[in-house]
């Protein structure tokens, strides 16, 4: 019968290494990967600080790759760039300054305005059905913009969903 070796610290930090040197992790989400590996919770915590103290792990840093990524590239709306970091273990406190300071600066309007366009195809909105521009509407809620951002630019844009 084979013997069960016990997970030492120095296996809980390679291991934690080895998962850092494939892709960015937040805390939450290195621990629960160390955790199901079967390592302790000290050997755990103590791998997440060691990593943490050395600058290899850092939820803030992550959180704003990922704002600057899925903004810049999928045009996401603030409440899905939350929801999404929210989902990669980001604390929420984090989560929100990131989404707060992406709003102040005005980024999330002019994004919601490249989608819009983009997705009516550069048409102009006031020849557009009812139907499509509710249609629209949604896709953008579902992209994470506010209801409110929405009925702004379809009003700049000469489009409404109330007709």
């Amino acid at each position: 019968m084979p013997t069960q070796r016990s997970k030492s610290p120095e296996n809980a930090e390679s291991s934690a290494l080895r998962l850092l040197g494939r892709r960015d992790y937040s805390r939450q989400e290195l621990r629960r990967k160390l955790t199901a590996k079967g390592f302790s919770t000290g050997d755990t915590e103590g791998a997440l600080a060691k990593f943490e103290s050395l600058g290899l792990l850092d939820d803030r840093k992550l959180a704003r790759r990922l704002v600057d990524f899925y903004a810049r590239e999928k045009l996401w709306g603030p409440q899905k760039l939350f929801q999404k970091l929210i989902q990669r273990g980001i604390p929420a406190e984090v989560a929100r300054d990131l989404i707060d300071g992406e709003e102040e600066s005005g980024k999330a309007p002019e994004r919601l305005r490249r989608v819009l366009h983009l997705k009516s195809k550069g048409q102009d909105l006031r020849s557009l059905p009812p139907q499509e521009k509710r249609r629209l509407a949604n896709y953008l809620r579902q992209r994470g913009y506010g209801w409110n951002d929405i009925w702004e630019a379809l009003q700049e844009t000469g489009g409404s969903v109330e007709e």
